[in-house]
């Protein structure tokens, strides 16, 4: 998926590819916190999202300060995806379920971008 959006400072177009799960209508992505990227959606913004070739505007809500809900996020992502527990230095135990002490850390780290359509 692509994802543009407005940045607040300075008015520019960027954007930034990112993977993504559907998840009840809502485009859920996540992110580091130390990309800049995702400040841009803070309190919410108005974004263009191509997903499977079409375009379509939808409003993005940045999620950084609720790691309860972060963390449920990652786990359904993670069960989708589980190669990506390593870019977010979330270990695997060797039943390769995720390690619970990285996964609670991970979720004061991670920025998760939800998208609903206009």
């Amino acid at each position: 998926m692509l994802i543009t959006f407005t940045g607040r400072k300075s008015q520019r177009k960027f954007t930034t590819p990112v993977r993504y799960v559907l998840v009840d209508g809502v485009i859920r992505c996540f992110t580091s916190a130390t990309t800049l990227w995702w400040r841009n959606l803070k309190g919410g913004s108005e974004v263009m999202l191509r997903v499977a070739g079409k375009e379509a505007w939808y409003r993005a809500d940045a999620i950084f300060d609720e790691p309860e809900r972060i963390e449920s996020a990652l786990i359904h992502y993670l069960a989708l995806f589980p190669q990506d527990a390593a870019y977010h230095d979330i270990g695997l135990n060797k039943d390769r379920s995720l390690n619970e002490q990285d996964l609670a850390r991970a979720a004061r780290e991670v920025i998760v971008v939800e998208a609903r359509p206009l």
